[in-house]
């Protein structure tokens, strides 16, 4: 007998047959939380083999920290799957010592070595894009509204992009979800930036949101950033502008101008 674990609720998965993973109400198993699709993964048990892929091109899964394929992937005892934000064990035998305990969200970074900056993914969900709602703002003439989004799942960190918006991993378009690897070189727009979930390298600034824009003929576009961390004043003061004290300023010079406006009808009220 075979079992899937999570969250220390075991599923049993018989001896043969298949079992839909997903938040959805067509899921085998059905689970309210974990950020799953609503079909997110099959699992398969034929004659002793249990199999698993995901439900479809857009489900990332992974075994052990790799990503599957399109394809079905056999399971052994222990094996660990990611799926959205929830972490999975199979039991090929009487289950053992449960993994599901709360570990800490992955933490990662995208670095543009031509800036000096590293934009920190501690978010679930990282846009990337010329939309101004986006963490990572491009006003390149390439960039596209939600160009691409970096998203927090399956155990790492998974780059997902339009059809029609044009990104490449490694020199490739990508053109399915796809789990970022350490070193891996993403191009957005013109704009290179490289994957790491390493410590920073010294003279890198860390920001929580950044903004890029792409003059033509301009050897270097300044940075919009939140919280820039361990740059030098000298290097980056005139690149670097922090977002938080502008919106304060103009928070503060709106209240002004209300009692300001306030006041004055007053004093024209008379007695």
């Amino acid at each position: 007998m075979t079992w899937l674990e999570y969250n220390e609720t075991l599923q049993e998965l018989g001896g043969s047959g298949e079992i839909v993973v997903g938040t959805g109400a067509q899921a085998t198993w059905r689970l309210r939380r974990g950020d799953l699709m609503p079909r997110h993964f099959l699992v398969t048990t034929e004659n002793d083999r249990v199999t698993i892929c995901p439900f479809s091109s857009e489900a990332v899964v992974t075994v052990n920290g790799r990503q599957l394929p399109a394809g079905a992937t056999e399971l052994h005892d222990g094996d660990v799957i990611g799926a959205g934000s929830g972490e999975f064990r199979f039991w090929a035998t009487t289950p053992g010592e449960s993994r599901s305990a709360a570990h800490a969200p992955v933490t990662g970074h995208l670095i543009d070595a031509k800036r000096h900056s590293a934009l920190s993914l501690h978010r679930v969900s990282t846009g990337i894009g010329s939309d101004e709602s986006n963490d990572l703002v491009i006003d390149g003439a390439g960039a596209a509204s939600f160009h691409s989004e970096v998203r927090r799942e399956a155990g790492g960190h998974v780059l997902r992009t339009p059809a029609s918006a044009a990104v490449t991993l490694n020199g490739r378009r990508v053109m399915a979800p796809v789990l970022l690897s350490e070193g891996d070189e993403v191009e957005i727009a013109d704009v290179k930036l490289r994957y790491t979930r390493e410590p920073l390298p010294e003279g890198i600034g860390e920001a929580t949101a950044e903004r890029i824009t792409s003059d033509v003929g301009a050897a270097a576009a300044p940075i919009v950033s939140s919280a820039p961390k361990n740059v030098t004043t000298g290097d980056f003061s005139s690149a670097l502008t922090l977002r938080s004290p502008m919106r304060a300023v103009a928070f503060v010079s709106s209240v002004i101008a209300a009692v300001a406006i306030a006041t004055l009808l007053l004093m024209n009220r008379g007695p």
